[in-house]
């Protein structure tokens, strides 16, 4: 709907005597909403039917991402363990704005497993979760992909909570989780101060200064 009153905006603009009517905005964005709901069927429609071959079942997804509800998080939740089809899927689930979209990625963690598990991680990450900073915590300490993944996206998430997450990692007996999650602090600390969150940022910097992790990172610190 943005988009259409964002172009008939530019156009009234390019067209001095074009008036833009209260009756014209409704219209316009009830044919909006229409759209889209037509959209969003056809793409169900397309993921239900077992004749649809791989690629037109990939753009559905896509169209999913762009106008999906929460109508479409089920089926799109069962393409996650879908080898071919999890990382349209999971794209997807990122995009829909609906806190169904994100509880589905965090009910996921634990039924998948090696890549495809990392790849919704890394999707909670981007969607900036903070519901899930519970269970990527419990991976965040682990010496290996899953956990350099779980503490990356929580630093993406940057929120209180993740925060302590991430600093108590920096206490760990393990170099490489140390080293992870001094990168994350860093980076956490960064979005904070873009959100107004100064206070947490100090704390996390003030974490990485004073852990035993490579000096580098300790100067970027301060």
């Amino acid at each position: 709907m943005l988009a259409v009153l964002r172009g008939m905006s530019k156009l009234s603009r390019k067209i001095p005597d074009m008036k833009l009517q209260p009756w014209t905005l409704l219209i316009l964005a009830a044919s909006f909403a229409f759209t889209c709901r037509a959209d969003e069927s056809s793409a169900l429609a397309t993921l239900s039917d077992s004749t649809t071959d791989l690629h037109a079942k990939a753009m559905a997804c896509d169209e999913l991402g762009r106008v999906g509800t929460g109508k479409a998080v089920p089926p799109l939740a069962k393409l996650l363990a879908d080898v071919q089809l999890h990382d349209y899927a999971r794209d997807a689930l990122e995009r829909i704005p609906d806190a169904g979209a994100g509880k589905a990625l965090v009910d996921a963690l634990g039924n998948l497993k090696g890549d495809l598990q990392i790849g919704v991680i890394i999707s909670l990450g981007d969607r900036r979760e903070a519901t899930a900073v519970s269970a990527l915590s419990k991976m965040a300490g682990q010496p290996d992909t899953v956990g350099a993944s779980a503490v990356s996206s929580l630093a993406k998430i940057a929120s209180d909570d993740a925060g302590k997450v991430i600093t108590k990692l920096l206490s760990s007996n393990n170099a490489t989780v140390k080293t992870n999650a001094a990168h994350a602090a860093l980076k956490a600390a960064q979005r904070m101060d873009k959100a107004g969150n100064e206070k947490g940022a100090k704390k996390l910097r003030s974490a990485v200064a004073k852990s035993d992790v490579p000096a580098f990172l300790k100067a970027a610190a301060k």
